[in-house]
């Protein structure tokens, strides 16, 4: 098992900035400042900052001038930084003539605890400060003789199907993706974020956390959607192909984030004291790394009856598109090729792709 720890490509180290004339201690606050003021990316400032959150993540607020003193920087300094940290999607509480405090407990990633925890694991560990996207930077990368895991508590570009943005708030989500290199065909990969979704609703359950699946790749709970599930196939026609599984589950999300959706949306934090995230992120990652390893030569056919015990769909009326009209119908499960069956005025339906709406419910999910 390895571990690596790296920075966002373009970060700079705090050696790299000292003749910009800043007083520079690991994560310190002007360096985050520096960078603000050229156009850097917040994303890259907070992620490098992690010293500043967590000395705002005390039970106590902590006023600007201790912050002032600690990092040795002018009270405006202090408010310029915060502002960035918000504008970041940092939840940032500040009262007059106490201080500032974060509004959510943030449990960053910590490369010692990670290597620590996946040790005894086939795994190449990548701690990855800040990201775009935990898929793309798997997918940059060369090829191992064991499953790669990108981790982030930061990601700046998260994307779903059809390419659409995913919400990814800082701190506030657990988002990773995990790397398998195959010389299988693709065609045994068919399927495969079926069985993710089962893998990972399996975990979650036995938290206690009832997450149900709504095809082809979303967990819901409590009827909005907590997170997803993004499987890519990166075929090679001069060596071995990639598999890559990006998976993002929503923590903690403010009601204003909720409201600013066009979809319902939950997540965890009614569930946070049934477990750490470290256990959570054990848990899955070593379901994931067993499928990877028994997918191509099990198929789907492996996880079907259990899909069916934890499919959203099964029964309700739904709505998709089939050459290019709307449908109605009822939803009957999946056949063996993952394909969702829908009973239909015309009869059985087989939906290969798409949106899928439930009932009366408009847009995609």
């Amino acid at each position: 098992m390895k571990v690596g720890h790296c920075q966002a490509p373009n970060a700079r180290t705090p050696d790299q900035l000292s003749d910009q004339g800043f007083l520079l201690s690991g994560f310190c606050l002007y360096l985050l400042l520096w960078h603000a003021l050229q156009g850097v990316d917040c994303v890259k400032l907070a992620a490098m900052n992690k010293s500043l959150l967590s000395l705002l993540s005390s039970d106590a607020a902590v006023s600007g001038e201790a912050l002032a003193a600690h990092f040795g920087c002018s009270r405006a300094a202090i408010s310029k930084q915060i502002e960035a940290l918000r504008n970041a999607g940092v939840l940032l509480h500040s009262r007059s003539r106490v201080g500032y405090q974060l509004g959510y407990s943030y449990q960053w990633w910590d490369a010692g605890q990670l290597g620590a925890l996946f040790a005894s694991l086939p795994l190449q560990v990548n701690l990855l400060d800040s990201v775009s996207s935990t898929n793309t930077w798997l997918r940059e990368q060369p090829a191992a003789a064991v499953c790669q895991l990108a981790i982030t508590d930061w990601q700046g570009a998260g994307r779903g199907r059809h390419e659409r943005e995913w919400l990814s708030p800082p701190g506030r989500q657990l988002t990773f993706s995990v790397r398998r290199d195959v010389t299988e065909g693709p065609w045994l990969w068919q399927g495969l974020a079926l069985a993710v979704g089962v893998e990972i609703a399996e975990v979650l359950e036995g938290l206690g956390i009832p997450v149900r699946l709504k095809w082809p790749n979303d967990l819901w709970l409590n009827g909005a959607k907590l997170g997803g599930i993004l499987v890519e196939l990166d075929a090679a026609s001069d060596g071995p192909s990639s598999i890559i599984v990006g998976v993002g589950l929503n923590e903690f999300l403010t009601q204003a984030e909720r409201d600013g959706l066009d979809r319902p949306v939950s997540d965890l934090s009614a569930y946070a004291a049934s477990y750490t995230r470290l256990q959570l992120l054990y848990a899955l990652i070593e379901r994931l790394i067993r499928l990877l390893n028994e997918y191509a030569a099990r198929g789907l056919g492996a996880w079907i009856d259990r899909w069916h015990r934890l499919d959203l769909l099964n029964g309700q009326e739904v709505r998709f598109e089939l050459a290019g009209r709307q449908v109605t119908g009822i939803a009957q499960g999946i056949d063996a090729q993952g394909c969702l069956c829908v009973m239909t005025a015309d009869g059985l339906q087989k939906c290969h792709s798409g949106e899928i709406c439930l009932g009366a419910m408009m847009g995609g999910f």
